[in-house]
């Protein structure tokens, strides 16, 4: 009785004990230099920078000017919801379909055109 009663004892002192040693008070701290916040602020000012000067579009051709002219045509029938430009690029005409902000509609578009023009890819392009 008096082993059972010693053991019962040494128990609630030992868990009792490490209640009170591990317990964690209810404040948390965070320690952190001021230049985080302005570097923050930076950083979403220059995303938000690149995100306006960048788009996707699609490349539906390049090479001469005479094919530049009758794949324009053929967009611009096929496709008439598409913005579609021809422009010179040393040495060679391209032929540009789309002015897209969201890569996941150009993409679904791109899937659209290839069954047009099966050699059209995605650019990224900026404006400068």
């Amino acid at each position: 009785m008096k082993n059972n009663l010693s053991n019962t004892l040494f128990l609630l002192v030992f868990f009792g004990f490490n209640y009170y040693v591990f317990s964690q008070d209810q404040k948390i701290n965070i320690k952190q230099n001021d230049k985080i916040d302005s570097l923050v602020k930076i950083k979403i000012a220059l995303d938000k920078e690149r995100y306006e000067k960048t788009y996707f579009t699609l490349q539906l051709y390049y090479g001469n000017l005479k094919s530049g002219n009758e794949i324009l045509a053929k967009c611009k029938s096929e496709f008439p919801h598409l913005p579609v430009d021809l422009s010179f690029e040393t040495p060679n005409y391209k032929v540009q379909a789309g002015y897209f902000k969201d890569k996941l509609v150009s993409l679904k578009t791109l899937d659209t055109i290839k069954k047009v023009f099966p050699a059209a890819f995605l650019l990224k392009k900026t404006n400068n």
